[in-house]
């Protein structure tokens, strides 16, 4: 996997006279996107493909009450591209992913290592940066192993991605954003940090302050990329949240955790995507949603879905709908879905999730 950033492509340019050096530092998968990091961004494909941001739950990758194990995250993993195989074969896809689960598990490892040595843990913007590259990897293998020598000759790679937030954002006093496994109110209760119920069960929360941009040096080779039809994973868990000091002029991380389908909004937003697909382990939105009227949303205009909002948890489908209503509405022909990993291709046809438009006008409401 590289991680891109100047120190790393200099030591990359000191090797580049060496074919034996290529055949066996670089695999064909990364060393094509090198390349074109490499190379004028004049040098860009033709390329008539929607360009789609597919932001990927963290529970999507891992199912709720799952062991976090290497194999189940591989498996889900695996089932995930799989079912994405049409819309990557199709499409210049960016990847965004979430890191809820993962990055609990590092903070209770962090906990459980500061009791027996009494060493002070990492910070969650480190365990982000921590998280972006295992799924990342994983991520790779798996549609390496998809899409063969398609994939290798388009290139797939992942960014270690920072993104600035402020340091004066709301969210510091109010955390929302759910880490970690799932625990019964006992359990909860037992932890002694900030918890909130998540569906049937309890999850710890911690700040979600709101994207401002990625920082402008990976900017540039993200847009390089994507216009080269690279098949990008950046933004993982929402990206790595840093504080710019204008004085200083250095980036400092910060304890939070970034909600990863914001994050593809802002992308998205920024880099002119067509589209922005939403997966994670629910079928759709809902109105009424475990109640005896529940009624799912086949498609709908921002506004009208707007009008909706309060049925949607701020630490679950709040941030999805939002994300959603700020993608599609800020230029007329965009589109978002939301709905399962599983009917990705099927979300795409019509036949699934959520759609979100401004196609049938605004008042536009239908139910499946």
């Amino acid at each position: 996997m590289l991680l891109l950033n100047s120190s790393l492509l200099r030591v990359c340019s000191s090797i580049v006279s060496s074919p034996q050096l290529h055949q066996n530092f670089f695999h064909p998968v990364n060393f094509v996107a090198w390349r074109l990091l490499s190379s004028s961004a004049s040098n860009s494909k033709n390329n008539d493909k929607q360009h789609i941001v597919v932001a990927l739950g963290g529970n999507a990758l891992l199912k709720r009450g799952e062991p976090l194990t290497v194999e189940n995250q591989r498996k889900n993993i695996r089932d995930g591209i799989s079912s994405l195989s049409a819309v990557l074969r199709s499409n210049t896809v960016t990847f965004v992913h979430g890191n809820g689960p993962q990055v609990g598990l590092l903070a209770l490892e962090g906990a459980a290592y500061q009791k027996q040595t009494g060493a002070i843990p990492m910070q969650l913007d480190v365990l982000d940066a921590e998280t972006e590259g295992s799924i990342g990897y994983m991520l790779e293998q798996e549609i390496d192993s998809a899409l063969g020598d398609e994939g290798r000759k388009r290139g797939v790679i992942t960014m270690l991605s920072q993104i600035i937030v402020s340091p004066n954002d709301e969210a510091f006093n109010n955390p929302t954003k759910f880490i970690g496994p799932v625990y019964s109110l006992e359990e909860a209760n037992k932890l002694g940090k900030p918890v909130k119920q998540d569906g049937q069960f309890y999850r710890q929360v911690v700040p979600s302050p709101q994207p401002i941009q990625l920082i402008d040096q990976q900017l540039t080779a993200l847009e390089l990329l994507t216009k080269n039809d690279v098949i990008v994973i950046c933004g993982g868990g929402g990206g790595i949240p840093v504080i710019f000091d204008p004085v200083s002029r250095r980036l400092t991380g910060i304890e939070a955790v970034i909600d990863k389908d914001r994050a593809a909004c802002m992308l998205g937003k920024t880099l002119g995507a067509d589209g922005l697909m939403i997966l994670t382990d629910v079928e759709g939105v809902a109105v009424n949603k475990d109640k005896p009227d529940e009624k799912w949303i086949k498609s709908t205009s921002p506004a009208a879905i707007l009008e909706l909002a309060d049925n949607f948890p701020s630490g679950s489908m709040g941030p999805k709908v939002s994300s959603a209503i700020d993608f599609v509405q800020t230029q007329r022909d965009r589109w978002c879905r939301i709905g399962s990993l599983k009917d990705a291709t099927s979300m795409l046809e019509g036949k699934a999730g959520t759609k979100i438009t401004n196609e049938h006008g605004t008042d536009h409401l239908e139910y499946y």
